[in-house]
């Protein structure tokens, strides 16, 4: 069972793990729903190409896909790979989105909480039985998958990626709202850093680009202030939209941490010099210390060089009163672009 953006209203929450349960079937999200089914144990994380490959495992072996409100786009189906071989049903309240990036063996408009219960009802009427494909082994295949240890990459002037990101997760008030920028640091990001519910979490790299993250941080603030914001973001995106809208955020009392994973580098262009085998200089470049510059803007800055740097920071954000900024200094040689 797939569920998109389109489904994670408390209402059809509750109707689609009805219907999982129902007929045994594992949960997957679209990026856009992630988390909605945080927390069970047959639940697959996001579909496509973020999916880890445990979830990869389950996907590839079912025979049938029933998409909620889930528009199976490019990304989510791994450009139709994970939909080959399989029936494919698509629900959705809007018949435009219906086939528009792929093709449906059925498709069905309508609202997914009321089309999922009357699913369960019409399977009690025939007295059909789960399939115990969503088993307890698969269960404890998925949580091993989660469970497995960050194997941490550090040194002594930059710190790890997934380092940072599964101590920020840990860290960080669970009620939050989570905003990105875009970069290649971003892979591991999405999988890594949680939210309580898919409204929590704020898309703006629908266009692949760099630089939109901290408005849309300042105006998800707005819209719930009784969250504290989170705000990823790489170094060339921060200069490029992030650095003054910073004092923005001081200005107006936003409750907001912006973390930036500083590799010194326009980190898509570094990867493909590498990749080629040529001189990557041209994609570096010398910024300033953002930490002392969000300081001089009105805020917190903090300069962050290696692990123990990292939990200093961390302990101390409980006690901010004011926007803080996080430098993360990281290993441009070290980002594996495409997370898993």
């Amino acid at each position: 069972m797939l569920a998109g953006r389109g489904a994670t209203s408390a209402q059809a929450r509750d109707a689609l793990l009805r219907l999982a349960g129902r007929i045994g079937a594992p949960m997957a999200t679209t990026l856009r729903a992630k988390d909605l089914f945080r927390g069970h144990p047959h639940n697959l994380g996001i579909c496509g190409t973020l999916s880890h490959p445990a979830a990869l495992d389950v996907i590839g072996s079912s025979d049938c896909i029933l998409a909620f409100g889930a528009s199976l786009n490019m990304w989510t189906t791994a450009e139709g790979s994970i939909l080959t071989k399989k029936h494919v049903v698509q629900v959705d309240v809007d018949l435009e989105a219906i086939n528009r990036f792929s093709i449906a063996d059925l498709a069905v408009v309508g609202d997914a909480s009321v089309v999922a219960d009357t699913i369960v009802e019409w399977l009690d009427a025939a007295g059909s039985t789960a399939t115990g494909f969503a088993s307890d082994d698969m269960a404890e295949q998925l949580r091993r998958s989660v469970d497995t240890d960050v194997v941490d990459h550090s040194t002594d002037t930059t710190v790890d990626l997934r380092t940072v990101l599964s101590r920020l997760e840990r860290a960080f008030p669970a009620e939050r709202t989570l905003v990105f920028d875009g970069g290649r640091w971003i892979f591991d990001s999405f999988t890594m850093l949680t939210v309580q519910h898919p409204s929590a979490y704020v898309h703006t790299v629908n266009y692949g680009s760099i630089g939109l993250g901290m408005g849309n941080a300042i105006g998800a603030w707005f819209g719930a202030p009784d969250r504290p914001v989170l705000m990823v973001t790489g170094d060339g995106g921060f200069m490029m939209g992030g650095i003054a809208e910073f004092n923005t955020a001081v200005r107006h009392g936003v409750d907001l941490v912006v973390v930036v994973m500083n590799d010194g580098a326009y980190g898509a262009e570094h990867v493909q010099f590498r990749d080629r085998g040529m001189d990557p200089s041209i994609s570096t470049f010398a910024w300033p210390d953002f930490g002392p510059v969000a300081t001089a803007l009105g805020g917190e800055g903090y300069t962050v060089r290696n692990p123990s740097d990292l939990d200093e920071v961390l302990g101390a954000l409980p006690d901010r009163t004011r926007p803080v900024l996080v430098d993360v200094k990281i290993d441009p040689d070290k980002v594996v672009t495409g997370g898993h």
